[in-house]
């Protein structure tokens, strides 16, 4: 039996990272996010996404803490994509922003990373950079993605995610990970977050 390494690689990564996530899931805050997300698209290369985010505090007893609501508009020109959006959150605040994708990577294991810089509340530039690791195995898709925060007092934060990815049919998919997230402004906090998600095509 021929096995492939790349993917053998990939998902003993995503295991470790599951393994280290669940023995400090129970030392810090949690939370559990749920997000609605579809697109379509309006050429072969253009993609306009509407994202509803519910994000509950405390996963053993969740209270609705924010709800965020994304428009973004994306163009494909192969190894590079680019978009440009507006995030409107409950606590008030207005975060339009663009950026720019690359795929470092193709084939059976996928490597792509995203620069987005915010303005946040029209008067505050935040950058965030994600590297995000991929690969098809057995109809699902397991993935690894890293994602560090920046403005102008320097790094504030990272969001350390594992999951996995399943296309029930042309339409719909489901999606569900543990994400790691990592507050360093002031004393560092984390807070271990179950998120859930459906993606829709149409």
């Amino acid at each position: 039996m021929k096995i492939d390494m790349k993917k053998s690689l990939m998902i003993g990564g995503l295991v470790t990272v599951g393994l280290v996530a669940a023995n400090a899931a129970f030392a810090a805050d949690s939370a559990i996010w749920t997000t609605l997300s579809v697109s379509g698209n309006i050429s072969e290369s253009t993609t306009i996404t509407v994202e509803e985010e519910l994000r509950f505090a405390d996963a053993t007893d969740p209270s609705l803490a924010r709800q965020h609501t994304d428009l973004n508009l994306g163009v494909d020109f192969d190894v590079l994509t680019t978009q440009v959006g507006y995030r409107n959150t409950s606590t008030g605040e207005h975060r339009p922003y663009v950026g720019v994708g690359f795929s470092l990577l193709t084939g059976d294991l996928s490597v792509n990373s995203v620069t987005r810089l915010e303005l946040r509340d029209w008067d505050t530039l935040r950058g965030r950079t994600d590297l995000t690791a991929s690969a098809s195995v057995a109809g699902v898709t397991p993935w690894l993605t890293d994602e560090v925060f920046v403005d102008e007092s320097g790094v504030t934060g990272n969001r350390l995610s594992v999951g996995v990815t399943k296309g029930i049919d042309d339409t719909f998919s489901v999606m569900a990970y543990y994400l790691l997230n990592t507050a360093l402004e002031g004393a560092t906090t984390h807070t271990h977050v179950l998120g859930l998600g459906l993606g829709v095509g149409i």
